[in-house]
C-alpha cells in the first residue's frame, strides 16, 4: 500500500506534527507513504522526515493559495502511482480534488478534519464551495466527537462518510523524558519557580490573553512560560507587556518540548476552539496537570484525563483552577492515556485505507 500525504505546510502546528507522527508510525508498520507540501515555507517539521528518508515534494511557490499548486499537485500524481492520496488543511483539500479531475486520474481520497472551527462556516457564500470539496472525498476521519458534530451540523450530507479516528502520541516519549534546569530554559527563571506552561502557535484559534491576563492574579512564584510562534508572536508580546506581570517568559520555538514539559508543573491550553487539543495527551504524558480551554474538541479530551476546564476568555477561572491543579494534582501518570498511543491511531488509518480500497476498485 502506497499512501500521498498532502497538507499546505510543515510549520509548527498541531495538524503538522500530527501528520508527521502519523507517517514516522506508518513506516515502522512497512506502509509506503510520501508527502506533498505545497510551499516549504516555515518547514519547522521537514526534517523528520528527511532524517527517516521519507519522500517529501515541495511546492516552488511561497503562497499556499496560489493556483500553481494545483498543476504541482498532478505533475506528483501522474508521476507516481498511490494507492490513495490522503489531505490535511483546507488548501489541500480543496486543490486536490481538482488536480485529480484535470491529470483524470481514478484515485480514493481522504481527508482529515483537524478543527471544530473555521472562518469558511462563518460565511454564507462558501457553503456550495464546502459541498462540492466534501463530496469529492470517500471518506472524511475527524479527530474528535465534537469535530464530526460540527461538520455535520454544517453539511448534513456528510455524516454518513465521516469516521471518528483520534489522535495519539508516540507515549514513551514524554512519560520518559528527562527535565532540564529551569533556569537553563531562560535566565530569568530559578528553580523556585513554579513554571505554567502553555505550548502553542500564536494564531487566533489560539487565545495566550487569557493567559496573560491571569498570570497578575497568580502567586509571585509562579512563571508563565510560552512555547511557540507564529503570526501573532509579536502582538502577543505586546500584549503581555501592557497587560501582563514581569513573570512571564518567551521562549519562541523548540524542538526539546518533551524535556520542557518534564520541567514544568502545570500545563494550560487556552484555545478559543480546537478539534483535539493534542499537546495536553502530551503534557499529560508527561505527568503535568493540565488545565484547558471548555470547548468542544479540547473538552472530551481534557474530561478523559482528568484534567480541569476553565471559562474561556475567563482568567479569575483559568487562576483559581491552576492554583487547584497544583494543590490537588501534584505530577503524577494519567492511566487513561493508552487510548491515545499513535500506534492505535495509525492501526485505524490504514484500516480504513484498506475498506475504501476494498470498496473504490470492486465495481
Amino acid at each position: 500500500m502506497k499512501i500521498l500525504h498532502i497538507i499546505t505546510t510543515l510549520s509548527s502546528g498541531g495538524a503538522e506534527k500530527m501528520l508527521v507522527d502519523i507517517v514516522k508510525q506508518m513506516q515502522k508498520l512497512d506502509v509506503l507513504c510520501e508527502v506533498l507540501v505545497l510551499t516549504k515555507e516555515e518547514n519547522f517539521f521537514g526534517y523528520q522526515l528527511d532524517e527517516l528518508n521519507i519522500p517529501v515534494y515541495y511546492g516552488e511557490t511561497n503562497k499556499v493559495y496560489s493556483l500553481k499548486n494545483i498543476l504541482f499537485i498532478r505533475e506528483i500524481i501522474n508521476a507516481n502511482v498511490y494507492d490513495c492520496i490522503h489531505t490535511h488543511l483546507f488548501a489541500s483539500q480543496l486543490y486536490t480534488p481538482i488536480a485529480i479531475k484535470i491529470s483524470k486520474n481514478n484515485i480514493p481520497l481522504i481527508t482529515t478534519e483537524h478543527s471544530t472551527h473555521n472562518k469558511r462556516r462563518d460565511i454564507k457564500i462558501f457553503l456550495p464551495l464546502d459541498c462540492w470539496i466534501y463530496k469529492q472525498y470517500e471518506r472524511i476521519i475527524a479527530v474528535s466527537a465534537d469535530t464530526k458534530l460540527n461538520l455535520t451540523a454544517y453539511l448534513p450530507q456528510t455524516k454518513e462518510k465521516t469516521v471518528v479516528i483520534e489522535n495519539g502520541i508516540e507515549l514513551e516519549r514524554y512519560k520518559n523524558a528527562s527535565s532540564i534546569e529551569k533556569k537553563l530554559l531562560n535566565n530569568r527563571i530559578s528553580e523556585k519557580d513554579i513554571i505554567i506552561l502553555m505550548v502553542a502557535a500564536m494564531r487566533e484559534q489560539k487565545d495566550q490573553e487569557t493567559l496573560i491576563r491571569a498570570s497578575k492574579l497568580l502567586p509571585k512564584d509562579y512563571r508563565v512560560v510560552f512555547v511557540g510562534d507564529g503570526e501573532r508572536f509579536y502582538d502577543v508580546k505586546k500584549y503581555a507587556e501592557e497587560n501582563g506581570r514581569e513573570n512571564i517568559v518567551f521562549l519562541g520555538r523548540r524542538t526539546d518540548i518533551p524535556s520542557i514539559l518534564a520541567t514544568a508543573d502545570v500545563f494550560v491550553l487556552s484555545s478559543k476552539w480546537e478539534g483535539f487539543g493534542l499537546v495536553v495527551v502530551e503534557a499529560s504524558a508527561a505527568g503535568l496537570p493540565i488545565v484547558a480551554s471548555d470547548v468542544g474538541g479540547l473538552r472530551e479530551v481534557v474530561k478523559d484525563i482528568g484534567g480541569y476546564l476553565f471559562k474561556p476568555g475567563n482568567e479569575q477561572d483559568l487562576a483559581n483552577k491552576i492554583v487547584k491543579s497544583l494543590q490537588e494534582n501534584s505530577k503524577k501518570k494519567s492511566n487513561s492515556l493508552e487510548k491515545y498511543d499513535i500506534n492505535s491511531t495509525v492501526i485505524s488509518y490504514i484500516d480504513l485505507y484498506r475498506e475504501i480500497l476494498h470498496k473504490f476498485f470492486s465495481f
